[in-house]
């Protein structure tokens, strides 16, 4: 049996020399992918306590010790909301295949109409894991505080255009370290995604984990 593969190799030595090269690859390319160096601390979210989707409080005391992916929604949203919650649901697969120590929290832009039982039926809709994605709402003024001074952010005022009703966010996701030290802003957009789950990882590593 050795004989002949020996035999073969020689009339074809090309074509093995690939095959072993690419077996070789197939190996080595996990040990080697490289990880991003941890992203530099932009700010700090304030200390802060609303209600999730179980009508349940949840803040900075039940995210202590955990990283996060902030993001900013609505439920009523007919234009971008809708792409960034499917991102996010992506985001939650590539999460749980790597059992990235990460959580995913979705603040509503909209807190007068998305009630608990709102944010329920929504984070149903999309298959959220509780263990992994946390959807909050609280009282408008409490929320304004916390995405404008506490995630530096922009949250407007609902407008009319016809029937489609809007409120003018930041499209934006936030990578929040284990301390509660925000360490990037990132586009809501797939490659946005990537950029944020590589960074997570890259903080994953660090002491406080």
């Amino acid at each position: 049996m050795f004989e002949k593969i020996v035999e073969r190799f020689k009339r074809q030595p090309f074509l093995w020399a690939a095959v072993m090269c690419m077996l070789v690859i197939t190996v080595l390319t996990p040990l080697t992918r490289r990880v991003p160096q941890p992203p530099p601390v932009l700010g700090e979210v304030p200390q802060f306590t609303l209600t999730n989707e179980n009508n349940l409080p949840f803040g900075s005391q039940q995210l202590a010790g955990k990283a996060y992916v902030a993001s900013f929604v609505f439920t009523r949203c007919k234009t971008f909301c809708p792409i960034i919650f499917q991102h996010l649901k992506s985001l939650q697969e590539r999460i749980q295949i790597a059992k990235l120590p990460l959580t995913i929290v979705s603040f509503t832009v909209d807190p007068d109409h998305d009630t608990p039982d709102i944010l329920k039926t929504q984070a149903t809709a999309l298959s959220a894991d509780p263990q992994t994605w946390t959807f909050l709402t609280s009282e408008r003024s409490t929320m304004v505080k916390l995405v404008e001074g506490g995630f530096m952010l922009g949250m407007g005022e609902a407008t009319m255009s016809g029937e489609l009703m809007d409120i003018a966010h930041a499209q934006k996701l936030v990578l929040v370290d284990a301390t509660g030290k925000i360490r990037g802003f990132y586009d809501a957009t797939s490659a946005g995604i990537d950029e944020t789950f590589a960074r997570a990882e890259a903080i994953a590593g660090e002491s406080f984990f």
